[in-house]
């Protein structure tokens, strides 16, 4: 009797344990945009010049097409300056005609390091980088049960096979937002969002994400800790012959009333004797007129057209050689 009801219940846990493990492999063989920028730019490591760094604003607001040089875009949605700059350490030795680094610091950048628990744990399946002290070995085991989750795994797997069905085999192979082409591959890091997403451009939209990013930074109390890591990571970049610049991507004009003003001074203070202290450029374009309704997807991300134009702009800080300093524009 004892023995029927062990097999009977190995019988029951048999199912399960081959669906984690069929899983698991999916998961392990899975692309993901960390995975394609970092590979993309061991790939390209004889030809790069110029890297963009940042969190969301920058991975779909700047074109890397749009520079003279040889650009690559390693930004990515949520990526904060802590795993910009241990990704771009980690990538130097084979970078060996890397000139220029650009630094995105928009509105949050200085309050937060962690991409999230599971975004820390997915971008670590992509470039190998861990988030301070944390632990990944069960992670390892079990991307199903303990990195992606299983109700993310079953999307992920989901969403593989529609739109594989959907628009065939020959699209990105890595997941990515609505609002995304995936019949247009990713080129230099870069992939960005189509057109203008007119419900996004409303008072309570405008308040919402406002809301999320003030809560966050009421919430932060790692300022400090972030803006020490910011000046180790420009002295290093200095130290090997390459130029960083800082940069604040634009947002639409109309959701940037519902920030906190207090906020965006404190920020630009920071920034502005960060800049004297190491003699480099910064650039805010976060209220420039320069962007208009028809540049954005929604209220704190650019479009197609205009992520050429803010990499023109960045392009042209270059070209033309301008002036070292603090530049509102």
């Amino acid at each position: 009797m004892k023995k029927k009801f062990i097999y009977h219940v190995l019988l029951f846990l048999l199912l399960p344990t081959i669906m984690v493990l069929v899983s698991d492999t999916f998961l392990r063989n899975q692309n993901s945009l960390y995975k394609e920028k970092y590979e993309g730019a061991l790939k390209n490591k004889d030809s790069i010049e110029i890297i963009i760094l940042g969190n969301s604003h920058a991975n779909y607001g700047v074109n890397p097409d749009a520079f003279d040089m040889f650009a690559y875009n390693l930004a990515s949605p949520a990526q904060s300056i802590y795993f910009d700059k241990r990704i771009t350490i980690s990538l130097m030795p084979y970078l060996k005609r890397l000139k220029y680094v650009f630094i995105s610091v928009d509105y949050h950048s200085l309050y937060f390091s962690s991409q999230g628990s599971h975004e820390d744990i997915w971008a670590y399946y992509g470039h190998g980088i861990k988030y301070k002290k944390s632990d990944y070995s069960l992670a390892i085991i079990s991307p199903t049960l303990f990195g992606y989750t299983p109700r993310v795994s079953w999307a992920l797997f989901k969403k593989k096979i529609v739109n594989n069905l959907k628009y065939g085999t020959d699209i990105i192979d890595f997941d990515v937002e609505k609002g995304i082409n995936v019949k247009e591959p990713i080129v230099k890091g870069f992939i960005s969002f189509e057109g203008n997403k007119g419900s996004a451009f409303n008072v309570e939209k405008y308040k919402h994400e406002a809301y999320g990013y003030n809560k966050l930074i009421k919430s932060s109390n790692e300022k400090d800790e972030i803006l020490a890591d910011l000046k180790d990571f420009i002295e290093v970049l200095i130290k090997n012959n390459i130029t960083p610049i800082l940069f604040t991507s634009p947002t639409y004009q109309e959701y940037n009333k519902y920030l906190d003003e207090s906020v965006i001074n404190n920020n630009i203070k920071e920034i502005k004797k960060i800049c004297e202290k190491y003699n480099i450029k910064y650039l805010d374009f976060m209220n420039s007129d320069t962007f208009e309704k028809d540049d954005f997807y929604n209220a704190d991300h650019l479009n197609k057209k205009g992520a050429r134009k803010l990499a023109r702009l960045l392009n042209y800080s270059i070209t033309n050689n301008g002036k070292r300093g603090f530049d509102r524009l």
